[in-house]
């Protein structure tokens, strides 16, 4: 007879989370199938084979339709279209791990993410892979009914992945896109119960109902919240009704199941049980419920056979994925249990019990230890204990302080680092108390304590160098010299200090003062490395670049492995451009050094200004694994998150960011600047007003304030922003651009004329320039736009930004031969000019020129993943009448760009005149709720007439 615990349903919680997909063999394909396709593989081939794996799937033909995919990838293996469709096809089969290699395929090849988000994401999630959804699935870019259901997505992925507070943002996020959607509250249903709130889970549930009534899910968690509420009857009337709409909603069928057996209404729970088998007969959950009616019955045969498939589906899961899932947890441990195996049940059950050592002493050096191989983590969680068991100590205060001071948390670090300084009156506390004190924006007091500590030990060179580096920053250079002339004075033989003393030659703009500084150090020591690194500077700065490779070499000759040396030698290539060396070089110093971000962060920029944002992400990530509370690592992770696209991981690690930044000006406004990118202007001003404590009078936080007032919508405290700026800064350049930024954004364009204008007269900058004919073409003046750049272009004959605008201006006024001449000139001087190539290629498109496919084809050769580029070629080789070949571009640009409504509309148009009327239509209703130039077109409203979609 199986035990009695077996039979307590009650509180179990098997009822409220699911495998996800069954989980299916891949469709087979034959050999003959396989090698069906001729050798000769073209597009045109390609694209036949697509048309007919179309209507296979269209028509539910899912095998078919794989193989005639398979075959349209062999003959053009960059086919997008192909590519998404064989992944919907295979997971409609039940194939989760082809679906998801085809989609991946297609996403590497290019697809719009959007095309593949939803699906992509819950294949992962059902492959117990929720970080997989995190890293790989954002939401930002996406269009807003689709950002929902990605929201939503990912904070059941933070639900599996133990980050609740992760997952109550991505709800709330969701919530703020639409909040009539009835998803995020059935996904945050399940996480209110669990944590026992009860009452907030019913109101979700509620209102989930009220939004969607039809919903099979929604009424699956109403009924969740009234079994939780021990109201039986309700519940059941619930679930009832949960499987009316949906009979295969696997969550709600086990769980009626479940409260059926507690009710004993057993032969009903059979019947749901038996249903189950049918499409999840894999189900753990279902197989411990047929265990316990076995056992009801006596039948210990059956309940033997039902435990084991338990424990034999169960054990073969990945145990981190499993780790999540209490309910399978709890289904294993008490299987194990009914079979008798008591260890592995304990395995399933057991939490680890972490023992500290008693001795005070002990743990003091051991937090030591551990902060000085910058395990901050564990050397804080140490001291924390140690301050509540000797609270007055002040040692552990100062070690508690600096450890503070070094994560950058200077509120915590310099109330800690004034009570210790207090009780002993240390330099070296001192020191560390001014350190922390400028952390926290308190200027004046940090650079007392500092003199306090430099005066009462000369030979502090840590304060000593922290002073001289500080009246450096306040523009201070005699008293900066004089500091580092004190300490050579304090210790002649100190190599550190005369290069040091160098170094401040150098800032100070006395280069050939710190060149004789580090030569003196190396003549006391030909092998120190910092002044060798010094002199290599130096001579980067005057490209002089084979002296400093022969210096670097030298060094190299002695470790292969010093990682400054080779951080160096990166920087170095870098700046003689030549990229592939510098990644090498710095890829290296990453990898052997283990306590400086310097060499990955040069790395990601790197990657960056190559446009290789894959490689910088993954950089990023994998920097900030080891190095998580950095300011500088935390940055470069939401610039790399940006330039690739995705806005709200920026967001979050911005959060982080401003609070690492404490009030450092400089560092909060490039937070700020950033915050802006990724459309949280709030963010933003929380930044800036870090940074005005930091400096009240800091021009460039004035300056950003009043941008962010003006994107906050805030048209009062954008005026008085910039009252402030010029009361303070009454000349400054930043002053100019300000209140033409703002009176740009305010669409005031003859404001912002004159305000650029100023700005251009005082710094002649390309960016200045072509700020000015932007306003100057919002406010309807091309003609002086295009004869303003044609004026800058004579007398900068050097700025290429400036001769593609002037290109683009006279194409958009309709100069049209005279936009030709300018586009020729361009592409004189740089031939693989892939944006200027495409843009010629449409005008010469317009003057019904027959080269135009000749230079389209050669933009996207030169950039192939590019969606406007095979737009242009796609329509061009359309108004060929090559509508095939045609179709495949567009369909590509669609795929790669599908909130573009120009493109849609090509696409509609080359479908319908390949008679696909329904698919064009599709297309055409699309790129009318999208914007794009095509709306002013005779052609859109033919085409509109002609698929029957005028009154739509």
């Amino acid at each position: 007879m199986m035990h009695p615990k077996l039979l307590k349903l009650s509180g179990l919680g098997l009822i409220r989370q699911g495998l996800g997909f069954a989980l299916r063999a891949s469709v087979a394909v034959t050999l003959t199938a396989a090698l069906s396709a001729i050798a000769e593989a073209t597009p045109e081939k390609a694209a036949s084979y697509y048309e007919d794996a179309l209507r296979k799937y269209e028509n539910n033909e899912m095998p078919a339709a794989v193989i005639q995919l398979k075959n349209a990838i062999q003959q053009d293996q960059k086919m997008l279209a192909a590519h998404l469709l064989l992944g919907k096809a295979l997971l409609k089969n039940g194939d989760l791990k082809g679906a998801e290699a085809a989609f991946e395929e297609a996403l590497k090849q290019g697809v719009n993410r959007g095309e593949v988000a939803l699906p992509l994401g819950q294949i992962y999630l059902a492959l117990g892979r929720p970080e997989a959804v995190i890293e790989k699935i954002p939401a930002s870019g996406l269009p807003p009914a689709l950002q929902v259901e990605v929201l939503t997505m990912r904070g059941n992925a933070y639900l599996e992945s133990g980050k609740s507070s992760l997952a109550v943002q991505s709800f709330e996020n969701a919530k703020a896109i639409d909040p009539k959607s009835p998803l995020p509250l059935i996904a945050e249903v399940p996480m209110l119960l669990a944590a026992g709130r009860l009452d907030q889970a019913r109101e979700k549930a509620n209102k989930a109902v009220e939004l969607a009534p039809n919903n099979g899910s929604a009424w699956n968690i109403k009924a969740s919240v009234l079994h939780a509420s021990f109201d039986a009857n309700g519940a059941l009337a619930a679930y009832d009704k949960a499987l009316t709409l949906a009979p295969k909603h696997v969550d709600a069928r086990i769980a009626r199941a479940a409260l059926l057996i507690d009710l004993k209404r057993n032969a009903d729970a059979q019947k749901d049980l038996d249903y189950l088998k049918t499409f999840a007969e894999d189900e753990p959950r279902a197989a411990y419920l047929r265990a316990v009616l076995a056992s009801l019955h006596g039948d210990a045969n059956a309940t033997n056979a039902a435990l084991k498939e338990v424990t034999r589906t169960v054990d073969s899961l990945p145990p981190a994925w499993l780790a999540r899932r209490e309910q399978l947890l709890m289904a294993a441990a008490l299987a194990h249990y009914g079979l008798g195996s008591h260890e592995k049940a304990r395995e399933y059950l057991d939490a680890l019990i972490a023992r500290s050592p008693s001795n005070l002493g002990a743990k003091k050096l051991l937090a030591s230890i551990y902060a000085d191989a910058k395990d901050y983590g564990r050397a804080q969680t140490l001291l924390e204990s140690l301050q509540r068991a000797t609270p007055d100590d002040p040692q552990v205060m100062y070690l508690l302080g600096t450890v503070n001071l070094a994560q950058r948390r200077y509120a915590q670090a310099t109330d800690l680092l004034e009570k210790a300084a207090t009780r002993t009156g240390s330099p070296d506390m001192n020191r560390s108390l001014g350190l922390s004190q400028l952390g926290l924006g308190q200027a004046e007091k940090g650079l007392a304590s500092l003199e306090k500590a430099f005066s009462a030990n000369p030979a502090d060179f840590r304060a000593g160098m922290a002073l001289a580096t500080l009246y450096m920053r306040q523009a201070k250079k005699d008293k900066a010299m004089k500091t580092a002339e004190a300490m050579v004075k304090q210790d002649s033989a100190n190599l550190t200090a005369l290069n040091f003393l160098g170094t401040i030659k150098g800032a100070s703009g006395d280069k050939a003062g710190a060149r004789s500084a580090y030569l003196q150090v190396l003549a006391k020591d030909a092998a120190f490395a910092p002044s060798v690194l010094n002199l290599v500077r130096l001579d980067i700065g005057e490209k002089r670049f084979d002296e400093a490779r022969r210096r670097l070499d030298a060094l190299l000759k002695k470790d292969s492995n010093d990682y400054q040396v080779l951080f160096e030698y990166g920087l170095l290539e870098q700046r003689a451009e030549r990229p592939a060396e510098a990644i090498r070089h710095l890829t290296k110093a990453g990898d052997v050094q283990r306590t400086d971000p310097g060499p990955t962060l040069a790395l990601i920029d790197l990657y960056l200004n190559q446009r290789q944002g894959e490689q910088a992400l993954k950089a990023a990530k994998a920097l900030v694994s080891k190095f998580s509370t950095s300011l500088r690592v935390q940055q470069a992770l939401a610039r790399t998150y940006l330039a690739t696209g995705d806005a709200v991981n920026a967001r979050n690690v911005l959060t982080t960011a401003t609070r690492l930044a404490e009030f450092d000006p400089k560092a909060q406004v490039s937070i700020a600047r950033m915050q802006l990118a990724a459309a949280n202007p709030n963010g933003a001003a929380y930044s800036v007003s870090k940074a005005l404590q930091g400096n009240p009078d800091d021009v460039a936080a004035l300056a950003l304030a009043v941008q962010v007032e003006a994107r906050r919508g805030d048209s009062g405290k954008a005026d008085v922003a910039l009252r402030t700026l010029t009361s303070k800064h009454p000349n400054d350049v930043e002053t100019i651009r300000a209140g033409a930024e703002l009176a740009m954004m305010r669409g005031q364009y003859q404001a912002a004329v004159t305000g650029y204008r100023k700005l251009v007269a005082r710094e002649e900058t390309s960016g200045n320039a072509l700020a000015l004919v932007d306003a100057q073409t919002r406010a309807g003046e091309s003609g002086k736009a295009s004869a303003f750049l044609e004026a800058w272009v004579k007398t900068h004959p050097e700025d290429q930004r400036a001769q593609k605008a002037l290109a683009d201006i006279l194409f958009r006024v309709g100069q049209l031969p005279v936009a030709k001449q300018a586009y020729q000139k361009l592409l004189a001087a740089n031939p693989d000019d892939a944006v200027s190539l495409n843009n010629y290629a449409n005008l010469l498109l317009q003057m019904n020129d027959p080269s135009a496919q000749q230079v389209a084809e050669k933009a996207i050769n030169l950039s192939p993943n590019h969606p406007a580029y095979a737009d242009t070629l796609g329509w061009i080789l359309v108004h060929k009448e090559q509508l095939e070949t045609g179709l495949r571009y567009l369909r590509e640009a669609r795929l790669r760009s599908p909130e573009n409504g120009d493109i849609r509309f090509h696409l509609a148009y080359a479908l319908a005149k390949a008679g696909r009327r329904d698919e064009a239509k599709e297309e055409l209703r699309a790129a009318i709720a999208s914007s794009g130039e095509f709306k002013g077109t005779a052609l859109f409203g033919q085409l509109r007439r002609e698929l029957g979609v005028v009154n739509e």
